[in-house]
């Protein structure tokens, strides 16, 4: 993958790199008012003073590699306040203007530390939902808490844990936490504090289609972290040397498909064959196997008709609600690069719950008068 800065990319990053270097964690568990990233975003350090990822736009990492040092020195975790509402503190100096406050926990990869991250991301490879726990704030003199990691699984239940005996974990957040599908919170136990961090595997988009109008597409949707399988049988499309950055290449006929145990961790597909029956079969299979939240279509709105009728769907309503076709958002351009753009900025606000609207909530007056 391309990205840096999504979970699943960080830490397949540092279970490469694991072997010659020591690493720091280090996660945002709490958060008050705006700010870049928001709680359970992580970056790494390892004991040469390189970064990897970001927990802010990139105006606090060079001050947290220096408390990273610290935490290097004495192999012990390390909390950190950053206060962008103080006039006269660290952050105010580098005139951030982000209004809010961060708490940053920074925590020594010890080997149990590295077990544990392992099957974390062992669990996102199998597209499996876990949460973290970890203590930022004790009571505790010696607070060794704080060098504490809890993984649990998507029913709340402990599987993991670098501590000698189980951990003291707030039951009812975390079930309140799986039950309203939160991705963070913060609860109190025994006057520690604690941050639970839910974290999910990457988005799984399909493209089908290798032709060379998808090579943007594939490309873009790698370096945004999600994991990208591309799908066709075509000996000319979907050539290894120009989808480098697809996580699988299957090369399969939809009259011959029979993976539907991969297909159903589909969050997203991209119909792009520029094949009427291959782009029909294809969202046959989706249908049947009603999977996706996302589904586009590339081609005007005629192609659109075309395809769902040879793909002989009857449920209308379905069609209406899952098919995006002309897939993507009025942004403008025919480039590969501007169509990839388009599609994945829709596929991301469908994905989110998002209405795909500006933040400023100004709108384009296509009014040349």
């Amino acid at each position: 993958m391309l990205n840096n800065h999504s979970h699943f990319s960080l830490l397949e990053y540092y279970l490469n790199h694991n072997d010659k270097l020591n690493w720091v964690l280090v996660t945002i568990v709490s958060k008050e008012g705006s700010s870049y990233r928001s709680p359970g975003a992580i970056m790494l350090v390892n004991n040469l003073g390189q970064s990897h990822g970001l927990v802010s736009g990139g105006c606090l990492e060079a001050n947290i590699v220096l408390h990273a040092k610290k935490v290097f020195d004495n192999e012990q975790a390390h909390f950190v306040e950053y206060d962008m509402l103080e006039e006269d503190g660290y952050a105010a100096e580098l005139g951030v203007g982000c209004k809010g406050k961060i708490g940053v926990l920074l925590q020594y990869i010890t080997p149990e530390f590295n077990q544990l991250l392992a099957l974390l991301f062992q669990r996102m490879q199998m597209g499996e939902t876990s949460y973290l726990q970890q203590v930022f704030l004790t009571q505790n003199s010696l607070k060794t808490s704080l060098n504490e990691l809890v993984l649990f699984d998507n029913l709340g239940q402990e599987l993991l844990t670098t501590q000698q005996e189980s951990s003291k974990i707030s039951n009812n957040a975390l079930a309140n936490m799986i039950a309203e599908n939160k991705s963070h919170c913060n609860a109190t136990v025994d006057q520690d504090e604690q941050s639970l961090t839910k974290i999910s595997a990457p988005t799984n988009l399909w493209v089908f289609g290798g032709g060379s109008d998808a090579i943007a597409l594939v490309t873009m949707a790698a370096q945004m972290g999600w994991r990208v399988t591309v799908v066709d049988h075509r000996s000319s499309y979907a050539r290894n040397s120009n989808f480098k950055h697809a996580a699988e290449i299957i090369r399969v006929h939809p009259d011959d498909f029979s993976a539907f145990a991969q297909f159903k961790q589909i969050d997203a597909a991209v119909l792009m064959t520029h094949n009427l029956n291959l782009d029909s079969a294809w969202l046959r299979l989706l249908h049947e196997n009603n999977v996706a939240k996302y589904i586009g279509l590339l081609g005007p709105v005629e192609r659109r008709g075309n395809v769902e009728a040879l793909s002989n769907i009857a449920d209308k309503a379905w069609l209406m609600r899952q098919v995006n076709g002309p897939a993507g958002l009025d942004i403008g351009g025919e480039l590969p690069e501007s169509i990839a753009l388009s599609i994945l900025a829709q596929c991301h606000s469908v994905l989110h719950q998002r209405n795909g609207l500006a933040l400023s909530g100004k709108f384009i007056n296509n009014d040349k008068n």
